[in-house]
């Protein structure tokens, strides 16, 4: 994580790591046989750290709203995310246990699994398209045009209503207030 994180995506080969961990690159190769499967490994790795990080929360809403909060975080920390999840190749695997953690995580509030996955993916997409614009080639013209913290709050309040509405459920009276202010 922590070539990642200094270097960005172009820093983060099998070399770079062995040379790290002291280690030859070809006994690397043997526990992770390519660059895909160390990116996927990172991400995973990345995601699981996110999904952590996110606090108890009382309804389903909270919690997507800290996920987003947790992901655009990660994204402001670590400019090449957007990036590195983007071209990341995964296996059926891997995609399955991200979908687990996240089903895990909203069951609790009744989510289906299901739901959950497209809840995850529905703001994943709006974390990783704001990212990729945010960090983009003219980035520092755009940061002076876009307020990306707000946009990024504002849209994941439309994220959510839209989500309540789909579930048919009602925002409490205090939420709606917030959310107009």
């Amino acid at each position: 994580m922590r070539i990642f994180r200094e270097g960005g995506l172009q820093e983060l080969t099998l070399r770079r790591l062995a040379g790290e961990l002291g280690v030859e690159a070809a006994s690397l190769y043997r526990h992770v046989p390519g660059k895909q499967q160390l990116l996927a490994q990172v991400t995973l790795r990345l995601f699981r750290d996110q999904l952590d990080r996110i606090g108890p929360c009382e309804r389903w809403q909270d919690w997507l709203q800290s996920f987003g909060r947790t992901l655009w975080a990660t994204q402001e920390q670590m400019h090449d995310v957007a990036n590195l999840v983007l071209s990341t190749t995964f296996e059926a695997a891997q995609l399955q246990e991200m979908s687990d953690w996240t089903a895990e995580a909203l069951a609790p509030f009744g989510i289906e699994r299901a739901t959950a996955l497209e809840m995850q993916v529905s703001i994943q997409a709006m974390v990783l398209g704001l990212g990729g614009l945010a960090g983009g080639p003219s980035s520092e013209l755009v940061r002076q045009q876009v307020p990306f913290d707000s946009l990024v709050e504002h849209t994941l309040s439309a994220l959510v209503i839209g989500w309540e509405v789909r579930l048919g459920q009602e925002r409490p009276a205090a939420s709606t207030s917030k959310a107009a202010a």
